[in-house]
């Protein structure tokens, strides 16, 4: 079965040593790509001990993720906000996963209330709750693009399944069923309103298919030759990206496609589960960034295994965590 990433826990295990990087160059080994690529931490704020970076908008500009302090003897979660130089802390107990934001400053994640999935968005000093559809027993998002319009999806436990969701920006306070393949969860939302997602061709079949809806309602699925099974975790421009293969001994390995053709393109494994796409094609896996067939490793204070990344920028800035002991959010710049 495929893994929805927005299921995935966003709370990280607390950990107490001190973390300390200058930014820190990596020239890639042979036959990976040359370019300088650097890490650098990123600032938290007085009192925050942890965080990790989650979400990048695409002009690189604003950077969002989440961070944990202790407030009398007890660990707390904040929503962290990085401009520029500054970061900003804000006080929620929904601050328990970031997905996404745009070049607004709009910030959109998910978190549990009373043990039910509830999905947010934050914009203008306010955090408030998307309104969730009476049929599903809770929703999350996974995306927001340059308009504003949220996607996402909700679980159907009567037929345990999932319903692609979209929350429109030109219609606040409501939410729409995306009507494409059963069991359906959309994964991200383009700036003319493509919808990308996955599925499965009919109820009961035991293999996924990407699909894409175009604003004018034309549906068209993404396979790779091969493959019997594949998922679209994250678009932007003319592509997608996510994984193909099956739940067996080989498992899925990463796969780009182009949005024009539909034509699908096998990455290196060595890239891990892709986490985003820039306009120029160019991939985010796990720890690394593909551009042009080339992998670079992205560089970390200790050994591949202490970081992790989340989003890319349209320019390739990186953003997510690295840990030497102590969570610390990071940016990457040059990969």
């Amino acid at each position: 079965m495929i893994c929805h990433r927005a299921l995935a826990g966003a709370t990280v295990g607390l950990l107490t040593a001190v973390l300390g990087l200058p930014g820190t160059a990596f020239a890639g080994p042979r036959g990976t790509d040359t370019r300088l690529c650097a890490i650098h931490p990123l600032p938290l704020p007085t009192g925050v001990a942890l965080g990790r970076a989650q979400a990048v908008d695409p002009t690189g500009r604003f950077v969002a993720g989440i961070g944990s302090r202790v407030v009398d003897g007890v660990w707390q979660q904040v929503l962290l906000l990085w401009q520029g130089g500054r970061v900003t802390a804000v006080d929620t107990a929904l601050a328990e996963q970031v997905v996404g934001v745009d070049a607004a400053g709009v910030v959109v994640g998910n978190a549990f209330v009373t043990a039910r999935p509830q999905p947010w968005r934050y914009q203008d000093g306010r955090l408030t709750d998307l309104v969730v559809p009476g049929s599903v027993s809770g929703a999350w998002v996974t995306g927001i693009n340059g308009r504003g319009d949220i996607v996402g999806f909700g679980a159907v436990e009567a037929t345990e399944s999932a319903i692609a969701l979209r929350w429109p920006a030109d219609r606040p306070g409501t939410v729409e069923v995306v009507d494409v393949l059963p069991d359906a969860t959309a994964m991200a939302v383009l700036d003319d309103g493509t919808v990308l997602g996955y599925g499965r061709q009919s109820l009961g079949a035991s293999s996924y298919m990407g699909w894409v809806l175009r604003p004018d309602g034309r549906l068209t699925l993404l396979t790779a030759p091969g493959r019997p099974s594949a998922y679209v975790s994250a678009a932007r421009g003319g592509w997608a990206v996510g994984g193909a293969g099956d739940d067996g001994e080989d498992g899925y390995a990463p796969v780009r496609w182009d949005l024009r053709t539909g034509a699908a393109t096998m990455l290196d494994p060595a890239a891990g589960s892709v986490e985003g796409v820039t306009p120029d094609g160019v991939v985010l896996g796990s720890r690394a960034v593909w551009r042009d067939g080339r992998l670079t490793p992205l560089p970390a204070a200790v050994d591949a295994s202490s970081l992790g990344s989340e989003a890319i920028a349209d320019n390739g800035t990186v953003v997510g965590w690295t840990n030497t002991g102590r969570l610390t959010p990071a940016r990457w710049t040059g990969c």
